[in-house]
């Protein structure tokens, strides 16, 4: 019994010395025009993570997808084109949009076949968009970037931001950055 309590306070050491993670609280980012006309361009999907089941089998099929805000005539709306790689199948999705609500730093997509609500996060960087997922009890966040790659540092603090909330690894899916479908144009 004693060798038992000593193998286990052995094996348990190393917790000791473990460094906790440094889970900083998630911020919104105030969404004003400023902001929105940030984020207008083309956006390529990065990662995400969810605990909605829904959400994790979309995500198992999206190989890569690249996507493009819009500015528009009507101040609380943006148009999207998203273009997906779904298995080895190009998507292009030009009638979806988002709808910004100012006071709630909240954005909708609005899509084809579903709606999602998420708060933009303020992140380190620029070249990054970091969404919080909101959907009823179940937790999300994704990144996006400017270019195709991200660094080794951006993705650590998204890593980080996920085991923050709780997330695991078989709930993160990350894009492949080969096989693109044909880039789209800018309108």
């Amino acid at each position: 019994m004693a060798l038992t309590c000593i193998a286990i306070i052995l094996g348990l050491a190393h917790l000791l010395t473990a460094k906790p993670l440094d889970c900083e609280p998630l911020v919104p980012e105030t969404l004003d025009n400023a902001t929105m006309t940030k984020l207008l361009g083309k956006w390529f999907y990065i990662v995400g993570a969810s605990q909605h089941p829904r959400t994790l089998k979309e995500m198992e099929l999206i190989k890569n997808a690249y996507y493009f805000i819009y500015p528009s005539s009507h101040q609380d709306n943006f148009p999207v084109t998203q273009v997906m790689k779904l298995k080895d199948k190009c998507v292009v999705d030009n009638s979806s949009y988002i709808s910004v609500i100012w006071d709630n730093f909240t954005m909708i997509l609005h899509g084809p076949n579903e709606t999602g609500i998420a708060q933009l996060i303020k992140s380190r960087s620029e070249d990054t968009m970091t969404l919080y997922h909101i959907d009823g009890t179940h937790k999300g966040l994704s990144i996006s970037a400017r270019a195709q790659n991200m660094s080794t540092e951006q993705l650590e603090e998204f890593k980080t931001q996920v085991a923050c909330l709780g997330l695991k690894e078989e709930e993160t899916f990350y894009s492949l950055d080969k096989d693109l479908c044909p880039m789209e144009e800018e309108r």
